[in-house]
Formats: C-alpha cells, sequence, structure tokens
C-alpha cells in the first residue's frame, strides 16, 4: 500500500477528531487560529516528516493529488462532524 493512502487516511482521521474538539468546545472556532488552518498545518507538518524518507527512496513520495484529496476531505468532514453534532 503506498504512503499516500495513508496520509489521506491520516488527514481524514485528524479532520474527524478536530470536528469532534470543535463540537464539545465551540470557543475554538474564534480562536486566533482558524479550525481549517489546523488541518494544513497538519498535513505541513507530516509532509515535511515524510519528506526525508521519500528522498532516501525508502517510501514513495505524497502526490499533489493525494495532498489535495486530504486536505479538501478532512475539511469537510471537520464542518460535517462540527455543524452536525453540537454536543455543548
Amino acid at each position: 500500500m503506498r504512503v499516500g493512502y495513508w496520509f489521506v487516511a491520516a488527514l481524514l482521521v485528524f479532520g474527524l477528531a478536530s470536528g469532534l474538539a470543535i463540537a464539545s468546545t465551540p470557543g475554538l472556532r474564534d480562536g486566533p487560529v482558524p479550525p481549517l488552518i489546523w488541518i494544513v498545518a497538519f498535513a505541513l507538518v507530516v509532509d515535511l516528516a515524510l519528506m526525508p524518507l521519500a528522498r532516501a527512496g525508502r517510501i514513495g513520495p505524497i502526490t499533489m493529488n493525494e495532498r489535495a484529496v486530504g486536505v479538501i476531505g478532512a475539511g469537510i468532514v471537520q464542518t460535517l462532524i462540527a455543524g452536525a453534532l453540537p454536543l455543548s
């Protein structure tokens, strides 16, 4: 299995977790960093962590399509979960 699929899966799980956090603590929506930027920051950190492994040839590179699908999908999941589950 390619690392890109794991990257997309990790972003979707992060979108779910951050959506649940926002639903349980609505004050997070008004923080200094918008919640959708959390996903971009998480993707950047994971991508930077995997970059040396890809450069060394130990894993395949993550394509731009995988990055886009992961970030957009996580944003949709986060928005749906945060809006559909008002836990507070």
